[in-house]
């Protein structure tokens, strides 16, 4: 019983030392850059009380299991141009995705402009309980523009080909913009375009 008991402490002890030197990320919208050395700065535009949180090869996201874009109207999209959609296999948890992409919707507003470095990658994401929605525009030195619009649209047409909550991406035709869901820290955004929009 006393051998029991202390390994239980034990790994309590353990479990609460891991906790405490991961980063968390509260439920809300962010604007994410990413470096080539692999840090990366999310910025809340939910809660302006909250300081910048850099992730680097020495902090780790906690994550929770899953349970968990305005081109402007200015840019006609035309409604038979090719569009490419990927279904990733994987499904997500509604309430999270949901409330994620009203997170996305609210930091892309009636319209917010996204612009990458040649070395940086540049995301809006919203968070919510291990889920993800983010907006990007998948090439370095492009400049995109998201708005609440763009998140229902770009969300209705892959529940048209992949399931309603199945981790999936959107591209706009003529475009390097990318609209897609997934599990919060899921490599997405990555680039490979060799300069080459959909």
């Amino acid at each position: 019983m006393h051998i029991s008991s202390t390994i239980i402490a034990f790994a309590a002890t353990i479990g609460l030392a891991t906790a405490a030197g991961a980063a968390t990320l509260p439920n809300g919208g962010y604007m994410v850059t990413s470096d080539p050395n692999g840090t990366t700065i999310y910025e809340s535009l939910t809660d302006s009380s909250l300081a910048p949180l850099v992730i680097d090869e020495s902090t780790s996201l906690k994550r929770s299991e899953p349970t968990l874009l305005e081109r402007s109207a200015k840019f006609a999209r035309s409604i038979l141009a090719k569009r490419r959609i990927d279904c990733w296999g994987y499904q997500l948890d509604a309430a999270g995705v949901d409330q994620a992409a009203i997170y996305l919707a609210n930091a892309c507003g009636n319209g917010r402009a996204v612009t990458t470095e040649p070395d940086r990658t540049v995301r809006i994401v919203g968070l919510h309980n291990g889920m993800m929605v983010y907006y990007c525009v998948n090439a370095g030195g492009k400049t995109g523009n998201c708005d609440r619009g763009d998140v229902s649209y770009g969300l209705g047409r892959m529940d048209s080909q992949c399931g309603r909550y199945e981790a999936s991406w959107f591209g706009w035709p003529g475009s390097f913009e990318i609209l897609g869901k997934a599990r919060e820290g899921d490599n997405v955004c990555a680039g490979n375009m060799n300069g080459v929009p959909f």
